[in-house]
């Protein structure tokens, strides 16, 4: 994204989105002020942020969302479910423009049309008459009005002429701490309806640089519009007591400025004037009225007049033509408004603040004239003086200006006396000047005395001082620089590993065992470091759980209430943290889980009442950090899964044997719904039933590097548990051999490694066990599980077995040998390789070899 303030907005608009959708949970589920106003905020901040970009559709639905949000602040409407309904319903579609936004930097090209629906859906649940308060009344046209651009004002009666539009005239004093309150004063004008003219000037005197707070507001906007002024003053509502709002009629537009010129000319073209228009040849008139501004003065009251005959002649009334070409030829217009004879507004007095800053630089100069010097210099100082007066003198008052003149014309290089002096003067002057009135109109200060010099460090601030902590800083990062930097981390991690592969090669080759010291001297400098820098950019890259955990109150009160179910959701462990990538494969099959234990597990008030349960079912989401590992509980108290309806179902469908089926425990009964196609459902509904849906969470764990099992008890409810690596970007692994190759297996996986006597192996029907301290732990074969040819050597005398866990049970695996353990990183299979079972992926070794990373679930 080319624009950079848009995509800062982006992150902003989803945090206040999010800030926003949870507030109204809480507030439908405990009605508080505290959590209104934070809705408020939140929607209110992203109305004005919003309205720095065209998107005019986002930036009116919230303005519609946010007008709700004050009539319930008010105490004129209730906040009712389906009203929250539409509410959460309009933030939805904002969130979905912001994500559109991201992509395409523009708004969706229906969003004009589906805002105007949503928001006339929202509107709907405002009282009937709400009264605008904006002082509108009395307000006839103000004395401004002859300051705005005659063409502007001249194009405002054209339109109002043509269309019959009322005109407004309005004026607006931001409060001055308006900016604190994250208004936006020249955005509010710069979206009225209608807007024809626009004046800004300072409420008061400008301040002068040194006293000018650049977050203060000192403007004031004058403001005329073709527009109803109902419309107008809704416009404004919220900053009601800021405004002044009056409407006015087209002719009240014709205010004739400029200086008198009693020429005869304009009494004979007053005569003719009356002849054409009793005569209605309006073209002729304005073509003579064009004629006769063609050799007058265009600074003249009469030229004005006749600029304004020149452009209405074609669709004025004949009443106003024919008083403009009266005031041509008489002292006084005859226009139904009051025309005056006020200077021409393009002549303004010198501006007090830029008059102050001219004395102070005289002054400067007067000083400068006072220094000795000798002549060579005195010359040179003597033009630059009289340079930098005469640039000063458009900005002083007439009499000081002519003095000044006067003094330079009278002076010269050696004598610059005079001239110090009326410098001097104009600087004592000056220094008598009034005080420049602040923007609040409160006199300026008097100067106070020096506060005492600090005798110490406690005369400092508090919070100040070296040791004092202050607000934590944020630096916001776009993810992908982050990421970037974490993969950078993790390619150092592995490269280092080429280091103890160097060392060896060396002592080998060259049989320096010295060189080969050095180099793993080295290697443990830079395995340090590398080890800093990834746990550093880990820090970074951790988040909460609370992140995934934040959309569920939503989705269970949006199921719950299509189910007709009353459900409490209770969180714990939100704070756990985890790597971001870890989260953000956790959000799916979360929302799996979350919606199977809603629509499967939690039954309805009345059969909860009926088996002796409260009508308020629980849905518990829980995290936890073990070890290396974040542990995710989704538990309810339901329905439970009854093993011996799966075991039939699963016999039915065919997925288990007979013998199979005589064998599974409860435990591996009630697992059998993660296998593909399986449901306990016979029914499917939009929510779930089929047996899609913990596949997939299934194969979506494991692809994390997770597990994920089942437990339930009949009539007591379900606990499904995820397990998943706190990071995916490194991987601790060990290699083991088989038939000579190769192979890694994730550290996370290995309970221990034994060395078993093969007398000490047992078989138990096809599969062979043996005894590790009192329990029995199957053992499979690596090299027969992944096909590899027999070992033509004979079998040892003791096998080399690795514990590893795969879910909850523990298994034994027996390979050929172990070697080194490393950190690398896993690549994904994919092109060809793709699906391989067996392997999850790839990994680079330092020598350059590419290691398979086995997958130990599909092993078995």
């Amino acid at each position: 994204m080319t624009n950079a303030l848009l995509a800062q907005f982006i992150p902003e608009a989803r945090e206040l989105l999010e800030r926003a959708g949870s507030g109204m949970l809480a507030l439908e589920k405990s009605p508080g002020a505290e959590s209104l106003d934070d809705v408020f905020r939140a929607v209110h901040t992203l109305k004005g942020t919003s309205g720095l970009f065209e998107i005019a559709p986002l930036t009116h639905l919230v303005h519609a969302a946010e007008d709700l949000l004050v009539e319930v602040r008010a105490g004129t409407l209730v906040l009712e479910p389906a009203i929250v309904d539409g509410l959460l319903d309009s933030l939805d579609l904002v969130g979905h423009w912001i994500d559109v936004l991201e992509s395409r930097a523009v708004l969706p090209d229906e969003a004009d049309a589906v805002m105007a629906s949503r928001v006339t859906a929202l509107r709907a649940w405002l009282p009937a008459a709400i009264e605008a308060t904006v002082a509108r009344a009395d307000y006839g046209p103000p004395d401004w009005l002859a300051d705005l651009p005659e063409a502007d004002r001249q194009a405002a009666w054209r339109r109002a002429a043509a269309s019959g539009a009322p005109l407004t005239v309005w004026h607006y004093e931001p409060d001055e701490t308006c900016f604190f309150r994250g208004d936006d004063p020249a955005h509010l004008v710069a979206q009225a309806p209608g807007l024809v003219a626009l004046r800004v000037r300072p409420r008061a005197a400008t301040p002068s640089p040194e006293t000018c707070d650049p977050v203060l507001s000192w403007l004031r906007f004058e403001v005329l519009c073709v527009a109803d002024a109902e419309a107008v003053a809704d416009h404004l509502r919220y900053v009601a007591d800021q405004v002044r709002v009056g409407a006015i009629r087209p002719d009240d537009l014709i205010v004739l400025t400029g200086t008198e010129d009693e020429a005869e000319v304009f009494g004979d073209f007053a005569a003719r004037a009356g002849t054409l228009l009793a005569e209605d040849a309006r073209a002729d008139l304005a073509a003579a009225a064009a004629a006769l501004l063609g050799i007058v003065g265009a600074g003249t009251r009469q030229a004005c007049a006749l600029r304004w005959i020149a452009a209405l002649a074609a669709t004025a009334e004949t009443e106003t033509l024919r008083r403009l070409a009266a005031d041509l030829g008489g002292p006084r217009p005859a226009s139904g408004s009051p025309p005056t004879d006020r200077p021409p507004a393009e002549a303004p007095a010198p501006d007090l603040a830029l008059r102050q800053q001219a004395e102070a630089i005289l002054a400067a100069q007067a000083e400068m004239l006072a220094v000795p010097t000798d002549p060579a210099v005195a010359e040179g100082r003597f033009e630059s003086v009289r340079t930098v007066v005469r640039r000063c003198l458009p900005h002083l008052v007439p009499g000081r200006a002519a003095a000044l003149e006067a003094a330079l014309g009278r002076a010269r290089a050696g004598a610059t006396e005079t001239l110090g002096a009326v410098l001097r003067g104009v600087a004592s002057g000056a220094a008598a000047a009034p005080p420049m009135p602040t923007p609040s109109g409160d006199p300026a200060p008097r100067p106070t005395a020096a506060p005492p010099p600090a005798t110490g460090p406690r005369d400092a601030p508090e919070g100040s001082g070296p040791d004092a902590k202050g607000p934590a800083r944020m630096l916001r990062v776009e993810q992908g620089k982050v990421d970037a930097l974490m993969n950078f981390a993790a390619e150092l991690t592995v490269a280092k590993n080429g280091l103890a592969y160097l060392a060896g090669r060396v002592e080998q080759v060259s049989g320096s065992r010295q060189l080969g010291r050095e180099i793993k001297e080295q290697y443990a400098v830079i395995d340090r470091i590398a080890q800093s820098l990834q746990v550093g950019v880990m820090a970074i890259r951790m988040m909460p759980v609370s992140q995934v955990f934040q959309r569920f109150p939503r989705l269970v009160r949006d199921i719950t209430r299509k189910l007709g179910k009353e459900v409490e959701l209770v969180i714990l462990g939100e704070e756990t943290e985890a790597d971001k990538n870890v989260l953000e494969s956790l959000a799916d099959p979360l929302i799996h889980m979350v919606r199977n234990a809603l629509d499967h597990g939690i039954e309805t008030p009345a059969i909860r009442i009926a088996a002796g349960k409260p009508a308020r079912g629980t849905l518990r989401l829980a995290a936890r950090q073990e070890n290396d590992n974040v542990i995710i509980e989704v538990a309810d108290d339901g329905r439970g899964i009854d093993p011996e309806a799966v075991r039939e179902k699963a016999l039915r469908s065919g997925l288990i044997g007979p013998d199979q089926a005589a064998q599974m425990t409860a435990e591996d009964l009630v697992n059998l719904v993660f296998a593909p196609g399986f449901s306990t459902r016979d029914q499917v509904s939009d929510l779930s039933g089929r047996g899609v849906g913990m596949d997939v969470v299934r194969s979506a764990v494991r692809r994390a590097g997770g597990d994920v099992w089942l437990a339930s008890q009949p009539g007591a409810g379900t606990c499904v548990t995820v397990q998943l690596p706190l990071t995916m970007a490194v991987t601790r692994i060990v290699t083991v051999v088989a038939r000579g190759q190769q192979y890694g297996v994730a550290m996370d996986a290995v309970a221990e490694t034994v060395k078993v006597p093969r007398d000490q192996i047992h078989r138990i029907k096809q599969r062979e066990t043996f005894v590790l301290r009192d329990a029995m732990i199957p053992l499979i074969r690596l090299a027969d599980s992944l096909g590899l040819p027999a070992a033509s050597d004979a079998p040892p005398e003791e096998e080399a077995v690795m514990v590893a866990r795969v879910g909850r049970e523990r298994v034994g695996i027996v390979v050929d040998g172990f070697r080194e353990r490393m950190e690398v990183i896993v690549r994904p299979l994919d092109g060809l390789l793709a699906g391989l079972a067996g392997f999850s992926g790839t990994a680079l070794l330092g020598d350059g070899r590419v290691l398979l990373v086995l997958n130990l679930s599909d092993l078995l």
